[in-house]
C-alpha cells in the first residue's frame, strides 16, 4: 500500500506524501475517528459547494453530496433520483453526449483551499491529541 496521493489537473501535478502514515499515527494516539470523518467531510463539502452542476431540472444538483470517510474525502453525485449523473459528468461519445466534468472542475478550482483545510485540520488534530 502506497503512502502518497497524487492529483493531476491539466499541467499541474500535486503529490501528498505521508497522509496514510499521519492518519495511522493519529489513530494509534487515540484521535477520535469522528474527528477525521468530520475533517474529510468538510473537505468534500468544499467541492460540493464549488460544483456547477449542469442540470435542467435540478434533480442532479440535489444529489451531489460529501461522504464521511476516515481516510479520504469523497464526493458523490447521482443515485435513484438522477441515475444519469455519470453520463452527464463523463459524457457518452456513442450518443454524442459531451462530458461536463462538474466534480473534477470543482476539485481543480478548490485544490488550494482543500490542501489548506487538510493542513489546518491535521494540525488541529495533532494539537488536540498533544502530538504537535
Amino acid at each position: 500500500m502506497t503512502d502518497s496521493v497524487t492529483y493531476v489537473s491539466g499541467g499541474v501535478r500535486v503529490r501528498v506524501e505521508g497522509l496514510r502514515t499521519t492518519v495511522s499515527r493519529l489513530n494509534k494516539a487515540g484521535a477520535d475517528a469522528d474527528d477525521m470523518k468530520d475533517l474529510m467531510h468538510g473537505i468534500g463539502e468544499l467541492v460540493v459547494h464549488a460544483a456547477h452542476v449542469p442540470d435542467r431540472s435540478g434533480a442532479l444538483a440535489g444529489t451531489v453530496r460529501a461522504g464521511r470517510g476516515k481516510t479520504k474525502a469523497v464526493v458523490r453525485a447521482g443515485g435513484a433520483k438522477a441515475p444519469y449523473a455519470g453520463v452527464i459528468h463523463y459524457g457518452w461519445p456513442a450518443r454524442n453526449i459531451a462530458p461536463h466534468p462538474f466534480l473534477t472542475d470543482a476539485l481543480s478550482r478548490e485544490h488550494e483551499q482543500i490542501f489548506d483545510a487538510l493542513e489546518r485540520g491535521i494540525d488541529a488534530l495533532l494539537a488536540k491529541n498533544s502530538l504537535s
